[in-house]
């Protein structure tokens, strides 16, 4: 029910729902829509305050529609999990919606839904976020609702094994009986070890079961607070009014700890690393190789992104173009460049043909990759992987609910509640000689491969 899927179903099937469920973004197919520097007039009208208690607020008044959007963005995630403790920042997901002092179990829900909104929530390795879209006349519910779980969630026994149970249920749903998607988090997680996020966000059946009421409500003491969430307004609300209410919902929650750091990143990235695992629920085979990068702050990531979308994204795409048209090695392919908050991956899936070997695959993948080591790219194609970011922003900006988002995530990971544009300005200074450089620097010969064979093996 509130899972943390980004994208529908569709060619890369089960794979890419486990991977949206860990927070893996899987690039959309590029566009080849014409943009110039010169053209970038977007802007974000946002106002801000905080509170005493270090609550943060973020507030783009838009009243082309009767309605609004409130998002909450918890600086909290997997990677944040003691050891023996993985899965408490998804296990909060739920629990939030467990009812609180004056709203009962699943009230967040269905109070929402009776007036015809919608919110649901999602976990990822650095993050945790709630939403709600409403009429714009439940102003004063959605904050209601989202400050009541804030101030007094229910943190009981029955609360916490109810919820407990139901996470043991989707991971073995999304999860353990589905076809490729286990032994792709687990590749993750041993690529990521010496990190926070060498485990995925579902955690294990071993350290829920293990989980205590206490353990939990240590957890949201220290996360939970008033001073470690961004809250975005964006829609159909008045900035004067917005700020009242928030200061009359909000201004007596406690203000928490000082949040303590993440766990350092130490992934070795010195030597390969290869996977073969047999999946008994797999019908046919698939690949995966990848490579190390950098993490969503690093000055690279951008020309990164540029290159993975060259290499890796839509049919048109490089390697996707020969693999799939040109040799008919495979049934699908594709990936991406995506980046976590300390960690990145260039990565590529291929499900291959029945006569195709992996080492089939691997050479034009080897080949690709050096042509743009020592030859680069054009200016063509750098120009449409900068109209593919482009698109993917207009698209993000669309709604109430994308731009919150944007919001949100820019002022916890960046510092920028305007970051969605200051990224486009970078992606635009991204030069042909940067691609080439970080090819080389990057996509070395230290591949990340992980081979899923049918069958449960011998």
């Amino acid at each position: 029910m509130l899972s943390n899927e980004r994208r529908s179903i569709s060619s890369f099937a089960r794979l890419a729902a486990a991977c949206a469920l860990a927070g893996v973004f899987v690039a959309p197919s590029s566009a080849d829509a014409a943009a110039k520097k010169d053209d970038m007039n977007f802007d974000l009208p946002i106002q801000e305050f905080t509170l005493a208690n270090g609550l943060r607020v973020y507030v783009v008044e838009d009243h082309s529609t009767p309605a609004f959007n409130l998002t909450l963005h918890y600086d909290v995630g997997a990677r944040d999990e003691e050891k023996g403790r993985t899965g408490f920042a998804h296990l909060f997901e739920h629990m939030m919606f467990e009812g609180s002092a004056n709203v009962p179990p699943m009230g967040n829900l269905t109070y929402v839904q009776r007036v015809g909104g919608n919110n649901n929530a999602g976990t990822s390795w650095d993050s945790t976020v709630y939403y709600d879209n409403l009429p714009s006349q439940y102003l004063d519910m959605g904050l209601w609702l989202e400050s009541d779980r804030l101030r007094s969630l229910e943190i009981t026994d029955d609360n916490f094994k109810n919820q407990q149970k139901n996470v043991k249920e989707e991971k073995a749903m999304r999860m353990d009986n589905v076809p490729y998607a286990g032994a792709f988090m687990n590749f993750l997680s041993s690529a990521w070890a010496g990190s926070g996020y060498d485990h995925p966000p579902i955690g294990s059946i071993e350290d829920l079961n293990a989980a205590t009421t206490a353990d939990v409500k240590a957890f949201f003491d220290a996360y939970y607070t008033p001073n470690n969430v961004v809250v975005v307004l964006v829609g159909d609300v008045n900035f004067g009014e917005v700020k009242g209410k928030v200061e009359k919902y909000f201004g007596d929650i406690k203000r928490g700890p000082d949040r303590k750091p993440s766990p350092p990143t130490n992934i070795d990235r010195s030597k390969p690393f290869e996977q073969v695992t047999a999946d008994p629920l797999a019908q046919q085979p698939l690949y995966a190789i990848g490579w190390h990068t950098v993490g969503d702050t690093h000055p690279d990531r951008y020309a990164l992104d540029l290159l993975g979308n060259i290499l890796l994204v839509g049919d048109s795409a490089r390697i996707p173009k020969i693999l799939q048209d040109e040799k008919k090695l495979v049934a699908f392919t594709g990936g991406s460049h995506f980046s976590l908050k300390e960690a990145g991956l260039v990565f590529m899936q291929a499900m291959p043909l029945p006569t195709t070997k992996f080492d089939d695959i691997k050479t034009v993948v080897r080949d690709e990759v050096a042509k743009v080591q020592k030859k680069g790219i054009s200016k063509k194609e750098l120009q449409k992987a900068i109209n593919a970011q482009l698109m993917n922003t207009v698209s993000t900006l669309a709604t109430n609910q994308g731009r919150a988002d944007a919001i949100a995530s820019g002022v916890v990971n960046h510092g920028d509640p305007k970051y969605v544009l200051t990224e486009l300005s970078k992606y635009q200074e991204v030069s042909a000689k940067d691609i080439k450089r970080v090819a080389n620097e990057y996509l070395g010969p230290n591949w990340l491969t992980l081979e899923i064979t049918p069958g449960a093996g011998s």
